[in-house]
């Protein structure tokens, strides 16, 4: 009788650890790589101007270690493609739960902040301006950037044939 209630105990125990949800922790090295951004959003046309859509695109290589480096195409409905193949770097933190910060540095545009969130087991970086310059001048209104991106790892084909070719 013993061993079969203990028997019923353990096995009780062992299904209800596998209950529990799989958490994933996230760290600066869950970024890692090259991922591609497709940028969508709104903006400020120039000093002053007028608030335009903008579309774009961003290769941007993480480091694992915080630091990043990018180059991004982004056209606005009214400015046009201010820099084709504009290049930026920045920095990034990644919290334990897969959220974070990212700050993007373009010469001759004010710094950018964005929150982020890594999904998809690190395949995947969701990004939403937070905070499109680092100062505004006294009395007057910040510009209006509502700007988002997502952005997925970038796959070396031949690297994933390689992994093929020696797994069969």
């Amino acid at each position: 009788m013993t061993t079969k209630l203990g028997s019923a105990l353990l096995f009780a125990t062992a299904m209800w650890a596998q209950d529990a949800p799989f958490q994933t922790v996230c760290s600066n090295a869950t970024l890692e790589g090259d991922y591609g951004f497709i940028i969508t959003g709104m903006r400020p046309s120039g000093p002053g101007g007028p608030v335009e859509t903008i579309v774009g695109i961003a290769m941007t290589h993480f480091d694992g270690n915080g630091n990043l480096t990018q180059t991004d195409n982004i056209h606005g409905s009214i400015s046009g493609v201010a820099t084709p193949n504009r290049p930026g770097t920045g920095t990034y933190t990644i919290n334990s739960d897969c959220s974070g910060t990212m700050k993007l540095i373009n010469s001759g545009a004010p710094v950018l902040t964005l929150a982020i969130a890594v999904v998809d087991d690190g395949n995947t970086v969701l990004t939403a301006v937070q905070d499109p310059t680092a100062s505004v001048a006294a009395g007057t209104s910040p510009p209006q950037v509502m700007v988002t991106s997502q952005g997925r790892r970038v796959v070396n084909r031949a690297s994933t044939r390689r992994a093929d070719r020696n797994a069969n």
